[in-house]
């Protein structure tokens, strides 16, 4: 293995330099000092020492400087509530019977026939080619299918020019 070029150990001593750079970016925009404690989160108050004084006021100011709107005092009155008491599970669903309609006889008369229903067909797109050959691309479930105006195709259909 042969030896690196004066350019590439150039190359190497600017990228370290850069990453070097970007680690002390990192370091000073997020505060993060050497052998400084953790910020105390929120959520991660021990029971005792929530009842501290002091120290849920250091909570209150750490949410203050994230969102100054944030109304502690009215937090704590809506945790002081009780909480209703649910008459049902609400894990369990209940299934109200169904209501017998009324059955009627059918009129002696009869209605017209439905219209067919549509073929199974999707269309995927179309095309134009040179001198006016008009396609069409038409997919079923199974197979897909390039036809041209008039043509009959997958045994039973006929592209409709219209």
């Amino acid at each position: 293995m042969r030896g690196r070029s004066q350019r590439e150990k150039w190359a190497i001593g600017f990228l370290g330099i850069v990453c070097l750079l970007l680690v002390l970016n990192l370091v000073l925009r997020t505060g993060v000092k050497a052998g400084a404690s953790r910020a105390i989160r929120p959520g991660r108050v021990s029971p005792a020492a929530s009842r501290s004084p002091a120290l849920s006021e250091r909570v209150a100011d750490e949410l203050a400087r994230y969102d100054p709107g944030v109304r502690l005092d009215l937090l704590k009155e809506l945790q002081s509530r009780p909480l209703p008491k649910l008459a049902r599970n609400p894990f369990e669903f209940e299934t109200r019977p169904a209501v017998a309609q009324p059955t009627t006889p059918a009129p002696a008369a009869s209605a017209p026939p439905a219209p067919p229903a549509p073929p199974p067909l999707k269309a995927v797109g179309y095309t134009e080619k040179a001198g006016g050959v008009k396609e069409a691309i038409v997919s079923d479930d199974q197979e897909i299918y390039i036809v041209h105006e008039g043509e009959s195709f997958a045994k039973h259909f006929r592209d409709n020019p219209g």
